[in-house]
């Protein structure tokens, strides 16, 4: 590999030189700048990023610990820090937590380990974390979820708003028992939500009914499966997530139930597939680039030291109306779960 020596001898100038044409910092001219940018392309330097933390207390790197790497909303969100970070010469370090709370500090002190610039955290259920931990983390952004009492920069979307509206679709077309699957209790994610629907069932004179998961397709459909063949006077759903509506569909199948001849639809977050399935789905589009854009570039702003101006965004998401929604028809028959394949 090459060295800041070589690259001097090469350009014909001192490493101090060198050394302030790479860190761009100290008057030279430039014509010696030039000289010693050739010099580093034709021998193909490159700077020793562990050898600059050690300098520097902190590496061009950045950590986004999420909570589940199966989710595509975790994937499109990683997707949109990448492409900020890049542009300012930081790479990311992708770490998963699992929704385990004692796995996150071990991925925080293995991030924290490589001295990285800052972090974007989405906090796992039971998050442990404190405020004293995250100052200690450096320059830190919280993403989606958010942590009591903890007053650090956040980014989130407007869940309470949008799940309420999502609510109120399903009441305009006549429903009255609207179940709504959320994710895990006590997150705050779940808690945003949950308060938008109780608002809507309430406001119209009707008891909430609401069924938490640990937002996985697979256990979504077995819990939705059951809700709705002990209380077949449900009509209508609200999904927590896109794999808790793909398990809503499923309990659908497993019940013979059609969509919405039988219950209707409505699922969180937009996905290309929604729109696809007949019928298409009424669906929350949350902005999840937008999301990721704002939350790098605020963290972006904080490593360097500048003013951020607000440090707690909100991202509007909106309800995007398609055919998964109707008046409810008859009282249905639900078949056992048994005879449609369904395993307790």
């Amino acid at each position: 590999m090459s060295t800041v020596n070589a690259v001097a001898t090469h350009a014909g100038v001192s490493a101090q030189t060198v050394s302030r044409v790479l860190r761009g910092s100290g008057y030279v001219s430039e014509a010696t700048r030039a000289k010693v940018l050739a010099s580093v392309e034709a021998l193909g330097y490159r700077p020793n990023a562990v050898g600059q933390a050690l300098r520097s207390t902190r590496t061009k790197m950045v950590g986004l610990i999420v909570s589940d790497v199966t989710n595509p909303f975790y994937a499109r969100l990683h997707r949109a820090v990448e492409r900020v970070l890049g542009a300012e010469g930081l790479s990311l370090m992708l770490l998963n937590t699992g929704d385990d709370a004692a796995t996150e500090q071990v991925q925080l002190d293995l991030a924290h380990s490589y001295r990285p610039s800052g972090f974007l955290i989405v906090p796992a259920v039971g998050s442990t974390l404190t405020a004293e931990r995250l100052q200690g983390l450096g320059a830190c952004v919280l993403v989606s979820r958010t942590l009591p009492g903890i007053g650090v920069p956040t980014v989130v979307t407007n869940e309470t708003d949008v799940t309420r509206a999502a609510t109120e679709e399903l009441l305009r077309a006549g429903h009255r028992d609207v179940l709504a699957v959320l994710g895990f209790a006590g997150t705050s994610t779940s808690e945003r939500r949950k308060e938008g629907y109780c608002a809507a069932m309430r406001a119209a004179g009707l008891r909430p009914r609401i069924q938490y998961t640990d937002q996985t397709r697979l256990t979504a459909r077995a819990m939705i499966t059951e809700a709705l063949h002990t209380s077949p006077e449900v009509t209508g759903v609200v999904a927590f997530n896109e794999p808790v509506t793909l398990g809503a569909l499923g309990a659908f199948h497993d019940l013979g139930l059609s969509c919405p001849g039988d219950v209707s639809l409505i699922g969180f977050t937009d996905a290309p597939w929604m729109e696809l399935f007949r019928p298409p789905l009424t669906a929350v589009s949350q902005p999840v680039e937008e999301l990721g854009k704002r939350a790098a570039r605020l963290l972006v702003d904080l490593i360097a030291g500048r003013d951020p101006g607000d440090t707690h965004l909100v991202v509007p998401s909106h309800l995007i109306i398609r055919r998964s929604v109707a008046a409810p028809g008859t009282p249905r028959r639900t078949n056992s779960p048994r005879e449609n394949g369904f395993r307790p």
